[in-house]
């Protein structure tokens, strides 16, 4: 049986081959309402990830998404790497050292970094047409299935969680974007799918596939 640690590798394995594999789709999105370059930044970040996964065996939970996200800051740039670099490094120190979290630990910690998320991006809130408006739901989903049902296991966790995800970044269509670049548009940012909520998606199922062939 696979430890924890393991299948965190793995899951980090999975969402840069899946994000590397989004650049087009990104890139095309950001287009429309951002300056275009979000898939290129994205894959840039998510391969210097590749480059450091067998470093991270040597490492403890906390210290493999620190050193993910600080990669992903140094690599990425612009709004798209402050953000998925404070998610992974805030998710990293909100499991301290903890070496085998469970359940609520990490939920606890999902919860942590969104909140680390929103401050960094200026008080971010769903409706402001961000990755926010697929995380903070997919967070929420978590703490309610911890709240309500204290059985759950995490592959059904992930699973509602992308679910609530997925509704929010299809939400941010119909919203007028009010952060970042695509806030010039004003309306003219209606009609378009924010980018990073997709990223949000892709992370969540990459997660969500890992733990269910795990």
């Amino acid at each position: 049986m696979k430890t924890q640690k393991e299948i965190l590798i793995e899951i980090i394995e999975n969402i840069c081959k899946n994000l590397i594999d989004a650049e087009q789709m990104l890139t095309e999105l950001d287009s429309h309402i951002g300056d275009g370059d979000c898939g290129i930044g994205v894959r840039k970040g998510f391969e210097a990830v590749q480059k450091i996964i067998p470093e991270l065996s040597k490492m403890e939970i906390s210290d493999i998404l620190k050193k993910t996200g600080f990669t992903l800051a140094y690599t990425i740039g612009g709004t798209s790497g402050a953000m998925l670099g404070t998610g992974f490094i805030e998710l990293g120190k909100g499991l301290k050292e903890k070496l085998e979290p469970n359940i609520f630990d990490w939920v606890s910690a999902m919860n942590f970094s969104l909140e680390a998320i929103k401050r960094r991006g200026g008080n971010t809130k769903v409706g402001d047409k961000t990755m926010i408006d697929a995380l903070e739901p997919a967070v929420l989903s978590m703490i309610n299935s911890i709240d309500t049902n204290k059985e759950i296991n995490i592959v059904t966790l992930f699973e509602k969680a992308l679910s609530a995800a997925k509704a929010g970044s299809e939400s941010t269509i119909n919203l007028t974007a009010k952060k970042g670049r695509a806030s010039y548009l004003g309306e003219r940012s209606i009609g378009f799918k924010d980018p990073g909520s997709v990223i949000v998606c892709i992370i969540l199922e990459s997660a969500y596939n890992c733990l269910k062939n795990n």
